[in-house]
């Protein structure tokens, strides 16, 4: 296991393993959550892994990580008592419904086999998935930039007010 990596600052390891584009979306994203005062908690099993939690009033909203020259944002979960669907869709644009609609988890290797805590078969925002999806961060947002990462501090904020009602 890489012991010193684990002490190195989130911006560093991001600057390690992603292309200059990529980096530069991640950053922008990075000092939102900073200047919007949400969490970052390492998550992870490893001290290699690069992951993290995002975080608000010690509660989680969701998560980033990076793999390779690569980086994603999961958002909210699909356990019951969390509620999150239900609790954040009437801050929901249309549009953001649909940006959340086509970007959920049916795909982690972990859910589509049952490893983790995935859902067969969930009704999200009133759409019937006929399949697996990840219950602990069913919203994945892959390489997000430009109006994606747009939409990706919106449902940071989202998060943020559920918590907080």
């Amino acid at each position: 296991m890489e012991k010193k990596g684990s002490n190195l600052r989130i911006d560093e390891i991001a600057a390690s393993v992603l292309d200059e584009e990529k980096l530069n979306a991640f950053l922008d994203f990075y000092d939102f959550l900073s200047k919007n005062k949400l969490g970052k908690r390492k998550t992870g099993r490893s001290i290699s892994s690069h992951s993290w939690a995002i975080t608000y009033k010690n509660q989680r909203i969701g998560g980033f990580a990076f793999h390779g020259n690569a980086w994603t944002i999961i958002f909210f979960n699909l356990f019951p008592s969390k509620e999150w669907f239900a609790r954040c869709e009437k801050y929901l644009t249309v549009e953001l419904k649909d940006i959340i609609l086509a970007n959920i988890d049916t795909t982690s290797s972990c859910c589509v086999k049952g490893i983790c805590n995935s859902v067969e078969s969930p009704t999200i925002l009133g759409k019937m998935f006929n399949c697996r999806v990840c219950a602990c961060g069913p919203i994945k947002l892959l390489n997000p930039d430009g109006k994606t990462l747009e939409y990706a501090k919106e449902l940071a904020l989202i998060g943020k007010s559920v918590i907080t009602e």
